[in-house]
């Protein structure tokens, strides 16, 4: 490695470095918002309260900072990436714009379950039993934890 590329790789760990510890400051201050005294929002610990889902997320934001903290001092390897597709990436853009689209008429649990198998298609997935897995758990997962369990509601469409 060269002095000029050894310069580089610490500049690009400093800035990853500060962006780390600005995403840790940000993520602690809406925990300290979230379980102030007395609690602005209700009580953070009841999964029933507004606070909720908020300290869930300003506590996820925080662990990912930590986590880039300490992945922007890990040892690098030089990574060669093979050219990608740019029809692939294409279509799982149409496949994305499509679901926001027809959300509205088709509701989430519809949408969820053809727009995430379509994506795995996009992108090489040829098994039948893992596109129909695909189907299944991933949005039944994410909408019972959203809706049943933290409280917040998806749209309804027309259909469901």
């Amino acid at each position: 490695m060269t002095p000029r590329n050894s310069l580089r790789l610490s500049g690009s760990r400093l800035i990853e470095s500060l962006l780390a510890i600005a995403i840790i400051i940000v993520g602690a201050a809406f925990l300290r918002i979230v379980h102030g005294t007395p609690p602005p929002f209700g009580d953070p610990h009841y999964i029933g309260s507004a606070a909720f889902f908020p300290g869930i997320i300003a506590l996820l934001v925080t662990g990912l900072g930590v986590v880039l903290l300490i992945s922007a001092w890990r040892p690098r390897f030089s990574v060669t990436f093979s050219s990608g597709s740019t029809t692939r990436a294409l279509m799982a853009y149409a496949v994305m714009v499509a679901m926001v689209v027809s959300m509205r008429f088709l509701g989430i649990w519809l949408v969820a379950m053809l727009a995430v198998p379509l994506l795995a298609l996009c992108f090489g997935e040829r098994r039948w039993y893992v596109l129909l897995a695909l189907a299944v758990v991933p949005p039944a997962l994410v909408i019972h934890l959203f809706e049943g369990v933290m409280g917040v509601y998806f749209p309804r469409g027309m259909l469901l």
